[in-house]
């Protein structure tokens, strides 16, 4: 087995996010307030980055101060050349990304219009044809922990039923490196959305160590009759998260603990971060990084309110900077509920800034932020087996020793 002198890889989707800045000085109740045909609109700077959770979280956590490399496929193009730039001015060289001849790289327009929720055009480019070949298992095997970011967004990863991510997991499982696994939402109406992912979870949980999915996410794949029926039902400027009641998400929680996961960490947006783990039994086989006090961490059900952000640009890459946040309090041997505090605070500084990796300004920061008392947003959940325990909340399945 390899030596593990890296602490995470990061390692999926990668992609150059545009992000042109809208210059708006009124209140917008609707998209087409803005976005009106013919019109001609003035825009701000346009913020160009590497992007993806390979970039948004592999380069966040490496600036919390985690040994990190990340492997991801693009094109031999003017955008991936872009890619490689940036990633030489900003953090140095990766030997896991590959320009690859003949490929297109991916891209990401991110429309992020002040009071409105974000939407995407994307490109997946090179993405589709990631798979196990493109895979350095080199760095996997001397990582502790390997972080596999956006798969449904990855045709050649989640055809077949999942069975290239699912060779993937195992190889990495094979080399005692602990997996963590982070989803996205196809469109719906795509073929990718058409799968039965369902059956593609029930190939991949079992394999993934931790799971850090988006609770709409994670409704469309397990529910999507109910998914598609609240979807429906939502007003301008809402979301499916916001029609979901605690029980279903709690229950999602839970389908990924007897799916085979170890620990099932589901970001909820403005509503914080609801976490279900599993016994000690499978603690215990979750490779290098496992949880550093099986007590603590087995057997638990909590949710933790959002931190109150300090302003709101744009929501786009906070899902990943909280798994960065989570992540890098997990490599480090912290509790489940100082991962849980390090998981919001990087995601509510992101909220701060128009990318995904501006807010950060190192581990440190985040932790005298947490240590000076910063307040969560008020919330209250009612359903029965519920109790409020400081600044969390804890549910009936919580069994587990609280922190000293």
């Amino acid at each position: 087995m390899s030596k593990k002198d890296i602490d995470i890889v990061a390692a999926g989707h990668i992609c150059l996010d545009l992000i042109p800045a809208f210059t708006i000085d009124k209140p917008v109740e609707k998209m087409t307030d803005v976005l009106v045909p013919g019109k001609m609109i003035n825009m701000g700077k346009c913020v160009v980055a590497g992007g993806g959770p390979v970039t948004n979280a592999g380069v966040s956590i490496r600036r919390l101060g985690v040994k990190t490399e990340l492997i991801g496929k693009i094109g031999d193009d003017d955008f991936g050349q872009q890619i490689l730039r940036w990633y030489e001015e900003n953090e140095g060289h990766f030997e896991g990304i590959k320009m690859v001849e003949g490929e297109s790289t991916s891209y990401t327009i991110a429309i992020c219009i002040p009071g409105i929720d974000r939407f995407y055009l994307h490109h997946c480019g090179a993405n589709d044809t990631f798979g196990y070949d493109d895979m350095d298992f080199d760095l996997v095997g001397r990582a502790r922990l390997m972080l596999f970011g956006y798969p449904p967004w990855m045709k050649k990863i989640y055809e077949n039923t999942g069975a290239e991510l699912t060779r993937i997991l195992q190889k990495t499982k094979e080399l005692g490196t602990t997996t963590a696994l982070d989803l996205s939402l196809p469109d719906v109406d795509s073929p990718a959305g058409q799968l039965d992912w369902k059956a593609i979870l029930h190939n991949w949980v079992p394999l993934s160590d931790i799971m850090v999915p988006s609770a709409e996410e994670l409704f469309f794949f397990l529910y999507k009759e109910k998914f598609l029926e609240k979807k429906d039902q939502i007003k301008a400027n809402e979301a499916v998260l916001d029609l979901m009641t605690v029980d279903e998400i709690a229950t999602m929680g839970k389908d990924l603990i007897d799916m085979g996961a170890a620990v099932a960490m589901v970001k909820c947006g403005n509503r914080g971060l609801y976490i279900r783990t599993a016994g000690k039994e499978r603690l215990q086989k979750m490779g290098a990084a496992g949880c550093n006090d099986l007590d603590n961490w087995a057997d638990r059900e909590l949710w933790f309110p959002v931190y109150q952000e300090e302003s709101f640009v744009g929501a786009l890459g906070s899902g990943d900077s909280a798994i960065a946040g989570f992540l890098s309090a997990f490599v480090r041997g912290y509790t489940i509920e100082s991962c849980l505090r390090y998981a919001n605070a990087a995601g509510s500084m992101n909220v701060t800034v128009p990318d995904g990796l501006s807010w950060n300004k190192g581990f440190e920061d985040l932790t005298r932020r947490i240590e000076a008392g910063w307040e969560t947003k008020e919330m209250q959940i009612d359903e029965p087996g519920w109790e409020k325990v400081g600044q969390f909340w804890a549910g009936p399945a919580n069994k587990g020793k609280w922190e000293e």
